[in-house]
């Protein structure tokens, strides 16, 4: 860039002609005539008022006005120069010509040219005679040298800065930022105190004031070195006296006090910026902006300083979604002194850099944060919005089922950040919320917290944060549950937090007793744990698993917990058999009886984190009972004892004889308990029933049943002595009619043995009958008498083949063909040649099936196979029917001996042995159907049969009234 440049610049001289006694006018200008009353408009609302005289020694000519024109498609700065002359007029007065200049503004605002180096352009030119041409302008590379001078002139007028540059210049700026605020409020600022400068240390002057407003204000900015102070001044910023109507008057020096609006945001703001970034940068950045601003538009202003300002750069990129690491950490070191802590931009901002915190590469960000951390004003919201971070690193891993490693690796970073500022117990102090109801989830959410960073990274050794942690009671509470399921780790907290130390609180020391030694007595030390208090530890210990450790909460908690149970609380009302509680007990018939309550005493709502004696804290307990029975191992008899008095039904001892005998002993020392007086003769009944309900002599029975003899209330031992008597006569009596029915059943027995020997007797006498018989007919075959006896048709084949038994089959031989008879075989094989009917087939076939296994029995089971296959579906089905009638009805068979050798045929085709070697015939398939649609419809038949029976026993007959049993006593019909 060259050290100058030229711009065309259009011109004008006004003035009188000498020796005139004429008005002041253009006498020539850029155009001619045809301009002279557009420069005349001009010029005169540029005028700066009436001239000093020539003998004055303040506020001296040259009067030099910049004015910023502001047109439709351009911008125009006009520059006046009113200086002294030795001319005359007509009437012998001085006569002050005015040199204008108007000129292009986009060159110069493209190179940041101050009023200073305008001045430098237009001092000495010389303006040519009236032409039509525009005139060349050099105007100087600007330096910035205006500004400096400036500063440099209002150091000088401060007054207390001698010697000191640093003080001086920060003097310097105070005042010039302080008057470019004033600008902003609209009306005319006039500076006092500058009669003895020049018109360049003016400019300068104006230099530093707009310095600190963004360049394009000054396209619409009116400034002049003087002003007469006899009209309101036609400038925003001039030189001139104390006196100027309708301006804001301010000594140069003297810091003025800016109003209160936008003006005081824009210095406060501006001050802000020249502090955190400095003199220089601010500055430079400000003439960044060249866009046109109007001076009366203070909000235009600020909204330059927010794009200048990196706190509102960051705030606004991380509004828009374009943040980076590097923009968040230059916002943040931009504040000082805990500025803008309550705004909603700063806890955008910090809640982004918590992000970028523990994100690779965020150191620059990580000591950011720190140092507001650290800071008495901005650190208790730096550790809200921690916390808040620490709670929705949980919140994604439940809600939206992030990666557990990521989730714990991100938390690990975080509590990082928090260990380095030692902020453990501030932050472990915002963590589980206001302890509203409503922050039960947020409470949840911080349990989770802790339980992932563990008891060496939560308070890491650190005393203040043990001390949060114990204050903290429904938060650790919860930890201490949540972690239960792993002993490990839930030892690892009781060691963290000591509740054995003499200054535990009461809740804490609640669990001491799962602590060693002797230090369980902690929790009988004044005051006592709640009941409440003891209800959580035995849920941890329930969730543990831990059967020792159920059985030490239990044993060291048990006021407490008997209190829970018997439904009061640790000062519950007295009923009227003097107890402190109504039971629920079981009634006498085995059915519960709900628990009374009076008008005066209603049921106390639901509340589970309320008192022990309420519902939910009862119903809490009774889930913890009914719980896997092995984490009561240790402690039957006192979860039995609880059991009872929720209510429930008692479990009873485990029937080994060792532990029915530590069952005793237990149950000995428990109903001793003077609390559990008033309750002792329902507790004994219902600690009776388990025992007495097992079978007699059950291992362990006496010893359990002695202790519960032995409790101190007379009443309940002489009832349980009773029941126990009872008990063992009803078991006499059935054990007497078990012995009778034995008896009877013996001699039941014996007599069926008897009869079922006769009928072996009888039916092997039978057979070897039969046998004999067929030998018989064997050996006269080719006789009269055996073909009548074979085939039952001569004169005496009654007599000659008497019947041994009701339905025997005949004998199947060559008998029953008569001389020259056709074969039996044959005759069947021309009814399924014929494909004749089912009926003509089994009348047939029915000699043959008596004997399946012989060759003749297994052709004909061939030959009817083959029809089988032949014949149509309806014709099949009708097939077997029509065999067993002729079973029936014409061989005379049995129902049995009919249903043996329908059964036999079914296995065979079943088997696949019914088709020979050459295949087809018969398919098991729809036979094996056929068989099972058969049985369905004698189980029906059968039904039909149970339910007529019913009928005629109950008299449920239609339109039959029915009678109850009783009515017929006495009734020798039955």
């Amino acid at each position: 860039m060259n050290d100058t440049f030229t711009v065309k610049a259009w011109w004008a001289w006004y003035s009188k002609q000498t020796g005139s006694l004429d008005e002041y006018d253009v006498l020539r200008c850029t155009g001619g005539a045809r301009r002279r009353a557009t420069f005349s408009d001009y010029i005169t609302d540029a005028s700066l008022g009436n001239p000093p005289s020539a003998a004055a020694t303040r506020d001296r000519l040259p009067w030099v006005s910049v004015v910023g024109l502001s047109f439709t498609d351009q911008q125009w700065t006009g520059i006046s120069v009113m200086e002294s002359s030795t001319l005359r007029d007509g009437a012998n007065r001085d006569i002050t010509p005015t040199r204008y200049v108007l000129l292009d503004s986009t060159e110069p605002a493209r190179r940041r040219v101050e009023y200073v180096t305008l001045w430098d352009a237009v001092a000495s030119l010389r303006l040519p005679p009236e032409h039509d041409e525009t005139i060349p302008l050099e105007v100087p590379a600007p330096v910035g040298d205006g500004l400096l001078e400036g500063l440099e002139t209002i150091a000088d007028h401060v007054p207390g800065t001698t010697g000191d540059s640093d003080r001086r210049r920060a003097a310097a700026v105070h005042w010039a930022a302080a008057v470019a605020a004033l600008l902003l409020q609209g009306g005319p600022v006039v500076i006092t105190g500058g009669g003895s400068l020049g018109a360049r240390a003016r400019l300068a002057v104006f230099d530093a004031i707009v310095g600190f407003l963004p360049y394009g204000v000054r396209s619409g900015l009116a400034v002049g070195s003087c002003v007469d102070g006899g009209d309101e001044p036609p400038t925003h910023l001039a030189f001139g006296p104390a006196h100027t109507p309708s301006a804001r008057c301010v000594e140069l020096g003297t810091l003025p006090q800016a109003p209160a609006g936008a003006p005081e945001e824009y210095r406060r703001q501006l001050s802000r910026l020249i502090e955190g970034l400095g003199f220089d940068a601010v500055t430079a950045g400000l003439r960044e902006f060249d866009a046109s601003v109007a001076p009366a538009d203070p909000w235009a202003a600020l909204g330059v300083l927010d794009r200048l300002d990196p706190f509102r750069a960051a705030v606004h990129a991380v509004e828009a979604g374009e943040q980076s690491v590097q923009l968040v950490t230059r916002g943040l070191n931009s504040l000082t002194d805990g500025e803008d802590t309550d705004s909603e931009g700063f806890l955008r901002l910090v809640r982004c850099g918590i992000d970028y915190a523990v994100e690779p590469g965020g150191r620059e960000v990580h000591d950011a944060l720190s140092r507001h951390w650290v800071h008495e004003k901005t650190g208790p919201r730096v550790s809200a919005l921690m916390a808040e971070a620490l709670l929705n690193v949980v919140l994604s891993e439940v809600s939206a089922a992030a990666d557990s490693t990521s989730c714990r690796a991100r938390l690990d970073g975080l509590w990082q950040l928090v260990e380095l500022c030692r902020k453990e117990a501030e932050v472990l102090r915002l963590l589980p919320g206001s302890g509203e109801p409503a922050d039960a989830q947020r409470l949840r959410y911080a349990a989770d917290c802790l339980c992932l960073l563990g008891p060496g990274r939560a308070a890491d050794g650190r005393a203040d944060a043990v001390h949060v942690l114990r204050d903290a009671r429904r938060l650790t509470r919860a930890v201490l549950v949540r972690e239960s399921a792993d002993p490990t780790r839930l030892a690892g907290w009781l060691t963290l937090l000591e509740p054995t130390a003499h200054e535990a609180p009461a809740w804490l020391r609640a669990w001491a007793v799962l602590a060693v030694g002797e230090r369980k007595k902690t929790a009988l030390v004044e005051p006592r744990p709640t009941a409440e208090d003891a209800l959580h530890v035995l849920t941890a210990t329930v969730r543990s698993r831990q059967p020792d450790w159920t059985a030490e909460a239990v044993r060291w908690l048990w006021p407490q917990l008997c209190s829970v149970a018997a439904g009061r609380g640790e000062s519950g009302r007295t009923g009227d058999d003097g107890a402190t509680s109504r039971l629920s007990f079981r009634g006498r018939g085995g059915s519960r009886r709900p628990s009374a309550r009076d008008p005066e005493h209603p049921a106390e709502p639901a509340d589970p984190g309320g008192p022990a004696g309420r519902p939910a804290a009862r119903g809490a307990l009774r889930t913890l009972l009914a719980t896997d029975t092995d984490v009561w191992q240790h402690c039957r008899a006192r979860a039995d004892v609880l059991s009872c008095l929720l209510g429930a039904p008692a479990a009873g001892p485990p029937w080994r004889e060792s532990a029915c005998h530590a069952y005793a002993q237990s149950l000995h020392r428990i109903l001793r308990d003077e609390g559990l007086a008033p309750f002792l003769a329902l507790l004994v009944e219902e600690l009776a029933t388990p025992v007495l309900g097992e079978p007699w002599g059950k291992e362990g029975e006496s010893t359990v049943l002695t202790a519960l003899l032995r409790v101190p209330d007379e009443a309940a031992a002489e009832k349980l002595r009773r029941r126990v008597d009872a008990r063992n006569e009803a078991w006499r009596r059935r054990q007497d009619a078990l012995e009778a029915d034995r008896a009877v059943q013996a001699r039941r027995l014996a007599d069926q043995e008897a009869a079922q020997n006769t009928r072996l007797r009888a039916a092997r006498q039978a057979q070897r009958d039969q046998a004999v018989h067929r030998a018989a007919l064997e050996r006269h075959t080719g006789t009269g008498i055996g073909s009548e006896a074979g085939t039952g048709t001569g004169a005496g084949g009654a007599a000659a083949v008497p019947r041994e038994g009701r339905g025997r089959p005949p004998v199947i031989g060559t008998g029953n063909r008569t001389g020259d008879g056709p074969d039996p075989l044959d005759v069947l094989a021309g009814a399924v040649q014929q494909l004749r009917s089912p009926r003509d087939i089994a009348v047939v076939w029915a000699p043959f099936t008596f004997d399946l296994d012989s060759g003749a029995g297994r052709r004909a089971l061939e030959l009817t196979g083959r029809w089988w296959e032949r014949a149509p579906e309806e014709e099949r089905g009708a097939l077997f029917g029509h065999l067993e009638r002729t079973l029936l009805t014409e061989h005379q068979c049995s129902v049995d001996v009919t249903a043996d050798i329908l059964h036999e045929i079914r296995s065979l085709i079943m088997a696949g042995h019914a088709s020979g070697h050459s295949g087809g015939g018969w398919l098991a398939g729809p036979v094996f159907r056929e068989a099972k649609r058969e049985l369905r419809d004698r189980r029906s038949r059968v039904r039909e049969l149970r339910r007529i029976r019913l009928m005629s026993v109950f008299n449920l007959a239609p339109g039959t009234p029915r009678k109850h049993k009783k009515w017929n006593r006495g009734s020798s019909d039955r």
